[in-house]
């Protein structure tokens, strides 16, 4: 099971622009290093998960 925590619903932000939402993103990844951070479309929010082992 996928360990996906919600950070920011952005339809509840519907003024937030495209540069507010890169901006939290990245300080997201640098407060969450172990934490992949992505946009999940079918919830409509900015999400994380953590990261996969690198495999060679």
């Amino acid at each position: 099971m996928e360990d996906k925590v919600i950070h920011l619903k952005l339809k509840d932000h519907p003024e937030i622009t495209v540069g507010e939402i890169v901006e939290i993103m990245e300080e997201l990844a640098r407060k969450f290093p172990d934490r992949e951070i992505f946009i999940d479309g079918d919830e409509q929010a900015i999400c994380s998960r953590p990261k996969k082992p690198s495999g060679d």
